[in-house]
């Protein structure tokens, strides 16, 4: 009887195993940071400079926002340099105004222009993926007309998604916290709008502008819901923290204390969330604000 007990309680262990999966990775794993890189003239004259401020800081990801001003030759360059550092580079891009009709152009624009960058570029100097940068929030209909706000906002999404996988590149979105506080019901269902993101795209960068790692209003606290589902839907998160100076309060940012607070802030995220499989480590906004709060 004890043997037959005994035989029970591992299958049930081997049961729960197949089919509730740990939340752990192994310590450390995918523990990345990435950094918004906005202004990019920068890369004309100064890229030596940008991959060792990136190398020295441990960036493995940096947003570099497309401007077709700049020569396809600089991407090109600045791309080759970059993974030879084992540095990915995402085309960043985006406007509230992608979510309306009039601003429509400016996103086909965007997908357009680097549909044929890809193109002409050699593997080492394309881009590794898309991250978009859209904040539908800053449109007065977002308070005046939410619903049709937001459902024009999934249907950018969406399209945003199909061009990516035509690309064959992750899609990657930035979302404010307090998106799983905010709902919708139309023709994509029903539910909370970061959980949507979070199941539509490869991967969120949750802005959790806040400069403590802890406390009621902490970084760690403000990500959790989405760490949780972005795991259950084996999705991935980048925990977004902000350097720029801020008119909407100095605790939204790292301005006022300096790197070394940051850093150390920055550390027990990692080590909350370090060993989860959906965390995929930091987003430091931004290269140029980061490179002064640096001096």
């Amino acid at each position: 009887m004890n043997k037959m007990f005994k035989w029970m309680g591992i299958c049930l262990v081997l049961v729960s195993f197949m089919f509730f999966p740990s939340k752990e990775k192994a310590a450390g794993e995918g523990m990345g940071k990435s950094t918004w890189l906005w202004n990019t003239v920068e890369i004309i004259e100064n890229k030596e400079e940008i991959i060792n401020f990136l190398k020295t800081r441990g960036v493995d990801e940096v947003y570099l926002q497309v401007n077709p001003a700049v020569g396809k030759e600089h991407y090109q360059q600045f791309i080759s340099m970059a993974d030879v550092e084992g540095i990915e580079v995402y085309a960043l891009d985006g406007a509230p105004d992608w979510v309306t009709l009039k601003g429509h152009s400016s996103f086909l624009a965007f997908f357009d222009w680097l549909e044929g960058y890809q193109l002409e570029a050699s593997e080492s100097q394309r881009f590794s993926g898309v991250h978009l940068d859209v904040e539908p929030y800053l449109l007065s209909g977002w308070t005046s007309a939410y619903g049709k706000t937001v459902l024009n906002y999934q249907k950018m999404v969406m399209e945003a998604v199909d061009r990516s996988n035509s690309l064959q590149l992750p899609l990657g979105m930035d979302i404010p916290f307090w998106f799983d506080e905010k709902s919708y019901n139309n023709e994509f269902g029903k539910g909370k709008l970061a959980h949507w993101i979070i199941r539509t795209t490869d991967e969120v960068g949750v802005m959790a502008y806040r400069d403590q790692a802890f406390g009621s209003n902490g970084i760690i606290g403000l990500i959790r819901n989405e760490m949780d589902y972005a795991f259950s839907a084996g999705k991935k998160v980048k925990v977004g923290v902000e350097t720029a100076p801020s008119a909407e309060g100095d605790f939204l940012t790292f301005h006022e204390e300096g790197e070394g607070f940051m850093n150390e802030e920055l550390a027990r995220v990692d080590a909350e969330y370090g060993t989860y499989s959906s965390y995929k480590g930091i987003a430091v906004h931004h290269y140029g604000s980061w490179k002064v709060l640096s001096e």
